[in-house]
């Protein structure tokens, strides 16, 4: 079996070329993680490390990070017969920006800056590009048009620490070598939330974060997996994501290529509302929405502040 075939799904020869030289960088990745993070590596956290001093090295990874971004990850899912490429770039504290692309162009688009985040999906017969802003109370459900939470998305990509004040420890598995910790949150809509977010007990490696409602009820997930370490920064990071948003319909494994941290100013325009031809804005917010159109500024950015793309 050829050496790509061994990282990648059954994709055409092309997509498997261009995608070749991000799997060898995720494979050498995983290579060096089996070696520092694996059964047999000296542990960084002391046996019984009490909750303080396991926030305290969570948080001293994450403000390592101010950045981080890779131009070659690949995302599956489960009945796609083929992976797509993806672009993802995170910045503190509410940057952050993917764009999923296949061989038919543009598959899903979504991102936050300062002011909002917005979603767009190709699959969304509607033809609408939700955009919210961080402050609105918004009176849409929470499965509703946004389907996803931008605080979440940033602490599940690692560059948002715990805040020691609200997080308890609420389950401690030494044959698992884990810990949980909980946080209490109200979602836009003030109905209660808790953020749940497991620790390896060894190594000190968040292995994964989740959201549930007051009932208990997923919301949302992201397992970490593969984690690497940046030589420069000296961060830790997954080289893979799964992550599962079950009323949103999205279950997909992101492998992350080659992973630049902290790799200098990242372009304003990363982070603005991207147009897609052929599709209106829609406000989330109140009981309804309201359409932007599909002309014009976005909340006052100029119309030269992003590009409009063929999304057809």
């Amino acid at each position: 079996m050829a050496a790509g075939a061994q990282c990648l799904p059954r994709l055409g020869m092309a997509l498997a070329f261009l995608m070749l030289v991000g799997c060898q960088d995720l494979r050498q990745f995983m290579s060096r993680s089996r070696s520092e993070f694996g059964p047999g590596a000296p542990c960084v956290l002391a046996q019984h490390a009490s909750t303080p001093e396991i926030i305290a090295h969570v948080n001293n990874n994450a403000a390592s990070i101010r950045s981080w971004q890779t131009h070659n990850a690949s995302i599956s899912s489960p009945g796609i017969p083929f992976s797509v490429t993806a672009s993802i770039v995170v910045e503190a504290p509410r940057n952050f920006r993917m764009v999923a692309r296949s061989p038919l162009g543009p598959e899903v688009d979504l991102g936050s800056n300062a002011e909002h985040y917005w979603f767009w999906s190709r699959d969304d017969k509607s033809k609408r590009i939700y955009l919210a802003n961080h402050e609105t109370e918004s009176g849409a459900p929470l499965n509703a048009s946004m389907p996803f939470q931008p605080e979440w998305i940033m602490e599940a990509m690692g560059v948002i620490p715990l805040d020691p004040t609200r997080v308890v420890e609420v389950n401690r598995d030494p044959q698992a070598g884990t810990v949980t910790l909980s946080e209490d949150r109200v979602s836009p809509q003030g109905q209660p939330l808790r953020k749940v977010t497991v620790v390896n007990l060894c190594h000190g490696l968040v292995t994964e974060h989740a959201l549930v409602d007051g009932q208990g009820r997923l919301i949302a997930r992201a397992q970490l997996l593969n984690h690497v370490r940046d030589p420069a920064s000296r961060a830790v990071l997954p080289a893979k994501i799964h992550l599962v948003w079950p009323v949103a319909k999205i279950d997909m494994v992101m492998a992350l290529g080659t992973i630049e941290v902290n790799a200098g100013p990242i372009r304003r325009s990363t982070f603005t509302v991207q147009k897609y031809n052929g599709c209106e804005v829609f406000q989330v917010g109140g009981d309804d929405g309201a359409a932007i159109g599909n002309a014009g500024g976005l909340n006052g950015l100029p119309t030269d502040s992003y590009e409009e793309v063929d999304a057809n």
